[in-house]
């Protein structure tokens, strides 16, 4: 069996026993935006090596996971964000740079289209004045000039590429209407999320951010009637979205059995709420019993919509349902490109 199908082998193990398949890398705290939701880029950062993360990229590799989140801070600021995207790539696992665009150059964009990589560019505005308020600089400018100089390789990407908006009560019906229709001008895939409060590592408390569920349910059950026509999974977070803003209780978190964080560090930690917390992947089960409890009883107190919590576990549960509407996920996947 050669390396590649070794790998997949791994993560449908892993899938199965209820083991992470995805890994939440912060491969730095340092930002270039201040955005009042988060209080990652307060905090110092003790970034690895490429080596180092070399050698953990091996480590996750024989653990089983098939997909990494490259965020931060923002990945960009590393100048060998490349090399880490290849690192990661080598050993059978899909990388995903989670950015907010400012250091995304042509030169760096066509590097990554011509990998099997996504790209998610987050944009909460198209309205400078509120975008300089929602990321604490004003930067709008100069992260539309960038997408304008890559949205020749619209279609041309090997992985999916998507701009998506945290959904605030600042946030207006048109301007998310003029982002998704930027998104799909310039050749991206657009995609929204709620605002989350949890314990305040990632989710910090604003009160000019948070919403009443009226605030901000007419976005979603927009984007889920889109998403029913153009993108099935989609449809199937959005349905979830709806249940998580109007307060419906949240099923079992996803940490520790479908993903995990890995920190700049190389520690690995059950989520980006409980950073300090280690796991090591060699005693792995110990660690999901010790820290069971505790990931239940955040989800009973303060249930998140992190990616990482919740969609896998969502799609997941809905893998029949998926298998049944086979034909036209492959199809939506062509024209969107294969996030898998």
């Amino acid at each position: 069996m050669n390396k590649l199908l070794t790998q997949k082998f791994r993560v449908v193990r892993n899938l199965v026993m209820k083991r992470p398949i995805l890994t939440i890398f912060d491969v730095t705290k340092l930002c270039n935006q201040r955005c009042p939701m988060c209080n990652i880029w307060k905090t110092k950062s003790e970034d690895m090596s490429l080596a180092q993360i070399e050698e953990r990229a091996a480590a996750l590799e024989k653990f089983g996971a098939g997909y990494v989140f490259l965020q931060g801070g923002d990945p960009l600021v590393r100048r060998d964000i490349v090399g880490i995207i290849d690192t990661f790539i080598s050993h059978g696992i899909r990388p995903t740079v989670i950015t907010n665009g400012i250091l995304l150059t042509p030169e760096l964009a066509e590097k990554i289209a011509a990998r099997p990589c996504n790209l998610a560019i987050s944009i909460d505005s198209l309205i400078p004045e509120r975008y300089a308020v929602l990321r604490g600089v004003d930067t709008l400018r100069m992260v539309k000039e960038n997408i304008a100089k890559i949205s020749h390789l619209k279609g041309k990407h090997k992985g999916n590429w998507s701009i998506t908006t945290t959904v605030t009560k600042m946030t207006e019906f048109d301007d998310v209407m003029d982002m998704m229709n930027y998104a799909y001008e310039n050749g991206f895939m657009y995609a929204v999320r709620p605002y989350i409060v949890v314990s305040g590592t990632a989710g910090k408390k604003d009160e000019k951010l948070a919403y009443e569920q009226g605030d901000i349910l007419g976005v979603f059950d927009y984007m889920l009637s889109r998403a029913k026509k153009e993108n099935f999974f989609a449809s199937l977070i959005y349905k979830e979205h709806i249940n998580y803003i109007k307060g419906k209780k949240m099923p079992r978190c996803d940490a520790l059995n479908y993903s995990f964080l890995m920190k700049e560090t190389g520690q690995v930690a059950p989520c980006i709420e409980f950073p300090n917390e280690p796991v090591e992947l060699e005693r792995f089960g110990a660690a999901k019993k010790k820290y069971q409890a505790m990931l239940d009883k955040c989800n009973c107190e303060t249930p998140c919509f992190y990616n990482d919590a919740r969609e896998i576990g969502f799609l997941w549960r809905k893998k029949w349902l998926v298998l049944l509407n086979f034909v036209k996920v492959i199809r939506q996947m062509r024209r969107y490109g294969n996030f898998f």
